[in-house]
């Protein structure tokens, strides 16, 4: 309890003591090695052989939280005297039906837009389709 109180002597008194960011300070990219990694592959499978999209969503959230926790960064303390909080999700697109096991997952996002009590964070996800062609 001591450590919390301690921590909130690093906020802000105001909006205008905080320093300024831009949407590339929070920027972030993470690779998620399902091809190059067997052993890590494993655990993002089901018993049919696919991605379980679960375990993607809790990537997602996680990195969310990580990119809001770079865009508050107080350089002088050792931790965050911020709680940050998933609250909810508007919407995900999804360009392919199902992702490939086979291969590497980019996750990539920032934070793009701040009010008083919180904050909108962008993420992507990116997986490079495998075309096989045949050349005569």
């Amino acid at each position: 309890m001591e450590e919390r109180k301690l921590l909130s002597s690093f906020l802000a008194e105001s909006q205008k003591a905080l320093p300024s960011r831009r949407m590339k300070d929070s920027y972030t990219e993470v690779l998620l090695p399902l091809g190059s990694q067997p052993e890590l592959r494993e655990k993002y499978l089901t018993v049919q052989n696919t991605v379980r999209f679960g375990r993607i969503l809790e990537d997602l959230d996680s990195l969310g939280v990580l990119i809001c926790y770079k865009h508050t960064k107080i350089h002088s303390a050792k931790m965050s005297p911020l709680s940050i909080v998933t609250a909810l999700v508007d919407k995900i697109d999804m360009c392919k039906k199902s992702l490939s096991p086979e291969q590497d997952i980019k996750f990539s996002g920032h934070v793009s837009w701040v009010g008083k009590t919180s904050m909108e964070v962008k993420m992507q996800m990116f997986q490079a389709s495998i075309c096989k062609s045949t050349h005569p």
